[in-house]
């Protein structure tokens, strides 16, 4: 493969998930507070889904008022109205459905057995624009 560049990145799961809505800023141009709050739930998520391969359930159980309350005390013990207004936030901004779903295009394809996860960028270059 040419013109490839490669950088790794040291972190732990719970970071990674803040990282690669970092890189996918420019697609979702979330707040911090909403990419910080959507990256919870986003670890949260992938800790349900490593237990149960039901992913109604993980996605029903993820927005369970006990997860709800693990993921605004991992936010700096946030109160219950502001934490609300910002998953009103998301689900404004299309990034949560109303029934309570992460969009599937956030949604990292992490294998849960595996010590890395790629993300790959491919700048197509058009000198016209």
């Amino acid at each position: 493969m040419e013109n490839v560049s490669v950088k790794s990145i040291q972190t732990n799961k719970r970071r990674v998930f803040i990282y690669w809505l970092e890189f996918l800023k420019p697609y979702h141009k979330l707040a911090n507070k909403e990419m910080e709050a959507l990256g919870t739930l986003l670890y949260y998520r992938f800790e349900l889904a490593k237990e149960i391969s039901n992913t109604e359930l993980v996605d029903r159980l993820l927005f369970s008022s006990d997860m709800r309350k693990k993921v605004r005390s991992d936010l700096g013990d946030m109160k219950s109205g502001v934490f609300n207004n910002l998953l009103t936030a998301l689900r404004i901004k299309k990034v949560i459905t109303k029934d309570n779903k992460i969009h599937p295009s956030l949604i990292p394809n992490m294998d849960p057995d595996s010590n890395g996860f790629k993300l790959i960028f491919n700048f197509e270059i058009n000198e016209t624009k």
